[in-house]
C-alpha cells in the first residue's frame, strides 16, 4: 500500500522534471535562465536530501540545483543549430583560454604538489567554472538574450537579498539555527555564509541601475529601494565588517558614477551623522543578536572578539610566506592550503586563506598565480573600455548598464582581498558578463542605422532617459 503513495509523488516529480529538461534541451537560452535565477541558491544535494553537515557522498556535498541545469543547458547549446555569427571579441577569447589556461596550470600543480585527493576537487570546481564561463559566453549572442539573462540576474538577487533579510529577522527573533541561519549568522540560501556577502555585493548595482534611473516611476524606485536595504540587512546580519563596508560601497559608487552632485551630498549627511550613529550603536551593540553585534565589533571598546579574528588571519599570512617561499612555482596544489596552517602555526586552525589573490599564489604558485592575476586584470580593462565606451557614445541605456558591470566587478574583486571567492559561481557569472555584453552591445552599435522602434540591446534592463532619433 505504501508502494502507491510513493510511485504517485515520484510521478508528481518526475514530469515537471522531464518538462523543463526538454525545454532546456529545446531552447538552451532558458537553461540559462534557470541556471542564473538559482545562483543564490548553493546548498549541496547532500543538505536538501538530508544528509547532516559534512557527510554524505562526496558528489552530494558538492553538486548543487543548478549543476544538473547547467548540464543540460550545454546539451541543449550543442545541440542548437546557431548563426549569430561570433561570439566572442578578441580580448573575450583571451579572458576565456586564460581560464583554461589557468586549468591546465592547476592540474600541473595537483600533480607536482602534495595535497592528494582534494585537489580533485579543486580541478574539478574550475572546469566546471570554465564551462560555466563559455556556455555563458557563447549564449549571449543577441540582444534579446542579453535582456532575458540581465532580469534572470536581478530576479535573482530578489531571491538571495530576500531570503538574507528573511533570515536576519529570524535571528532578530532569537532563531539562530534554521534554513536560513547558521550558528547565529545568517547564510541565507547558500551554503556558506561568506557567499551571501559577496553575492549582494555584486547584485546591489544592478538594482541600483534600476534605483538611479532618471525614467524609472516612483514604484520602481520604492522596490529597487527596499531591496538594496533588504540585501544590507543579510549582510549585516551574516556578521561580515567587510560585507557591510563592501556593500555600502557599491551603492556609494553606483551614486557617485550617476550623480556626483547628490554623492557628495550624501556623503557630507554621512560624515556629519556618523559620530552620533557609532554612539547610539555602541551603547545597545550588546544587545542585539551575534550577527549583527559581529558585523559591527570594531566599534566595541572591548576589542577582545575583533582581536581572535584577526589572530586566525595572522596565521594565514604567517603561512602563505612560509608556503610561497617553499613552493614558488607550482604552489602546495589546490585546495592544500588549510592543511599546512596547523603545520607552520602550532595550534593554528586549519583554514583557506582570506584572500583570493594570496590564496591562488599559495595554492597554484607564480605560474597558476600570474595567469589568474592575468585574467583580473584583463577583465578589468574590459569594464573600463566598456564604461568609457559607453560615456562616448552618450547611450543612457549602455551607460547605466556599463556602470553597473564596473561596479558589481570592482566590489566583488576588492572583496576577494578579505576572503577567497575564486569558486562562486555568481563572481564567475559577472566576468562572463563582462565578456558578453561589451561585445553584443558594440556590434549592435556598428551595423547599420536602425528604425526608432527597434530596441536597444539593454532597453528595459535599465530604464533611462529615451535617446532621441
Amino acid at each position: 500500500m505504501d508502494s502507491i503513495p510513493l510511485l504517485a509523488l515520484a510521478v508528481i516529480a518526475a514530469v515537471p522534471a522531464l518538462f523543463i529538461a526538454a525545454r532546456i534541451f529545446l531552447y538552451p537560452i532558458t537553461g540559462l535562465c534557470l541556471w542564473v535565477l538559482l545562483l543564490p541558491v548553493t546548498k549541496t544535494m547532500a543538505d536538501l536530501v538530508g544528509y547532516p553537515p559534512g557527510e554524505g557522498p562526496i558528489v552530494l556535498q558538492k553538486l548543487t540545483l543548478g549543476d544538473p541545469v547547467l548540464l543540460l543547458t550545454l546539451a541543449g547549446l550543442l545541440n542548437e543549430r546557431r548563426s549569430a555569427g561570433p561570439t566572442y571579441d578578441r580580448q573575450g577569447r583571451r579572458i576565456v583560454w586564460l581560464l583554461a589556461a589557468f586549468c591546465v596550470a592547476s592540474i600541473a600543480s595537483a600533480t607536482l604538489g602534495e595535497t592528494g585527493p582534494e585537489s580533485l576537487i579543486e580541478l574539478a570546481t574550475y572546469s566546471w567554472l570554465c564551462l560555466a564561463l563559455v556556455v555563458i559566453s557563447q549564449l549571449l549572442s543577441s540582444p534579446d538574450r542579453v535582456r532575458r539573462v540581465l532580469t534572470a540576474w536581478r530576479r535573482a538577487g530578489v531571491i538571495g537579498c530576500v531570503a538574507g533579510g528573511v533570515g536576519t529577522l529570524l535571528m532578530w527573533h532569537g532563531s539562530m539555527d534554521n534554513v536560513l541561519v547558521q550558528g547565529g549568522r545568517v547564510a541565507g540560501l547558500f551554503e556558506g555564509i561568506n557567499q551571501l556577502q559577496s553575492f549582494v555585493v555584486a547584485v546591489i548595482p544592478f538594482f541600483c541601475a534600476r534605483l538611479f534611473g532618471r525614467a524609472a516611476s516612483r514604484g520602481t524606485r520604492i522596490l529597487y529601494g527596499a531591496l538594496v536595504i533588504i540585501g544590507f540587512a543579510g549582510v549585516v546580519g551574516s556578521g561580515s565588517r567587510a560585507g557591510v563596508v563592501f556593500a555600502a560601497l557599491s551603492v556609494w559608487l553606483m551614486l557617485l558614477l550617476t550623480s556626483p552632485r547628490l554623492a557628495a551630498v550624501w556623503t557630507c549627511a554621512a560624515v556629519l551623522f556618523a559620530g552620533s550613529a557609532w554612539h547610539v550603536l555602541g551603547q545597545h551593540l550588546d544587545e542585539l543578536p551575534y550577527g549583527i553585534r559581529r558585523s559591527f565589533s570594531y566599534v566595541q571598546d572591548d576589542t577582545l572578539e575583533l582581536d581572535e579574528l584577526s589572530r586566525g588571519r595572522a596565521d594565514q599570512l604567517q603561512t602563505f610566506y612560509t608556503v610561497f617561499a617553499e613552493h614558488p612555482l607550482v604552489g602546495v596544489g589546490p585546495g592544500g592550503f588549510a592543511a599546512w596552517v596547523p603545520r607552520v602555526v602550532p595550534g593554528g586552525k586549519a583554514q583557506e586563506m582570506h584572500n583570493s589573490y594570496l590564496g591562488v599564489l599559495g595554492e597554484t604558485g607564480l605560474i597558476g598565480g600570474l595567469i589568474m592575476l592575468g585574467l583580473l586584470a584583463d577583465v578589468t580593462a574590459r569594464t573600463l573600455r566598456f564604461l568609457l565606451w559607453a560615456v562616448r557614445a552618450r547611450d543612457p541605456d549602455a551607460l547605466m548598464a556599463a556602470r553597473a558591470l564596473f561596479v558589481s566587478y570592482a566590489a566583488i574583486l576588492m572583496y576577494g582581498m578579505l576572503n577567497y571567492g575564486l569558486r562562486q559561481r555568481h563572481f564567475w557569472f559577472v566576468i562572463a558578463l563582462t565578456v558578453a555584453l561589451p561585445h553584443v552591445y558594440m556590434r549592435w552599435r556598428a551595423g547599420a542605422r536602425v528604425p526608432a522602434h527597434r530596441p536597444r540591446p539593454l532597453s528595459g534592463v535599465v530604464p533611462c532617459v529615451e535617446s532621441q532619433a
